[in-house]
């Protein structure tokens, strides 16, 4: 009989965190899942972490190829009617699974549910909270095209939406926002909602791909290319979510102009201001550089 969850994790270079991971699955209150972990070409003792916690759970390893193809293994070989996606150093809130199926079953007509994530370090075995993500208060595809606001970590989907949507993107070009994509490309057809508590924890390390946003120029980059491949597969988005295209890559260039703002990197911030009023001249967008300019918080 298959199990009622899929728990999908893609693994590298992860010896040291997988495990106290693969723990919190394991310590679920609801128990009718399997577990299917992908070592994606680690070169570390990953595999040797995984191999320990069989039969427990199902192991595939593959070259590196990237989080999209490692989940995309591992959902080729999963058969739940949810899929459930986890990072290989975030850890879940012991009733997560259980929370979940319950709103599935309650709210039929979603596809895609997840919650908020408490982002923390580890400080001498101390886990100390640094802040909580994830909007959950109406949660659509057009608020995705200003921004991801879903963490990984805490996503569940119907089999539906692999049904519909097809695989992950396993695009060099998406890697650190192929999920962000998926996220994109499920909401176009089905319906989200947002769960407003933590139901994991999202841990800060050097090895994360996208940290905490250190790399302002990075991010900007790789959330330009996931909603250029989104407006590939749906050229009527603009029209659809009644956004105009020029004025949104605009703010996404001044939120990085004032991401270099608040670093003291004013040079930076000029250039990323000239560079949104090359994507358009509106007015508001003149307003925003001001805005961005002058207050201490802006988004």
């Amino acid at each position: 009989m298959n199990p009622e969850v899929s728990v999908i994790i893609p693994a590298y270079n992860a010896e040291k965190f997988v495990a106290e991971t693969i723990s919190s699955v394991l310590a679920q209150s609801y128990a009718d899942y399997e577990i299917i972990v992908v070592d994606d070409g680690s070169t570390d003792g990953t595999l040797a972490a995984l191999k320990s916690f069989e039969p427990r759970i199902k192991v595939f390893t593959k070259p590196n190829g990237g989080p999209a193809s490692a989940r995309n293994l591992a959902i080729r070989n999963s058969s739940g009617r949810f899929i459930a996606f986890l990072d290989c150093d975030d850890i879940w809130v012991d009733n997560k699974l259980e929370q979940q199926v319950a709103f599935f079953k309650s709210h039929p007509e979603m596809g895609l549910v997840f919650s908020q994530a408490q982002m923390f370090i580890e400080k001498g075995g101390e886990k100390i909270i640094r802040s909580t993500i994830g909007y959950t208060a109406d949660p659509t595809l057009r608020q995705l095209l200003f921004g991801d606001y879903i963490p990984n970590s805490t996503v569940m989907i119907r089999r539906e939406c692999v049904d519909s949507a097809g695989l992950l993107n396993e695009s060099t070009d998406l890697i650190a926002v192929e999920d962000y994509e998926y996220w994109m490309r499920i909401a176009h057809s089905f319906k989200m909602a947002g769960i407003a508590k933590p139901l994991a924890l999202y841990r800060i390390r050097e090895g994360n791909l996208m940290g905490e946003g250190r790399d302002i120029d990075k991010g900007l980059r790789l959330s330009i290319a996931a909603i250029s491949e989104t407006e590939r597969l749906f050229p009527q988005i603009w029209q659809e979510c009644k956004v105009d295209r020029s004025e949104l890559f605009a703010r996404l260039h001044i939120r990085a102009g004032f991401a270099w703002k608040k670093r003291g990197k004013l040079l930076e911030a000029c250039r990323k201001y000239l560079a949104a009023l090359s994507c358009s001249m509106h007015p508001r967008v003149f307003r925003w550089i001001v805005a961005a300019t002058i207050l201490r918080r802006w988004s």
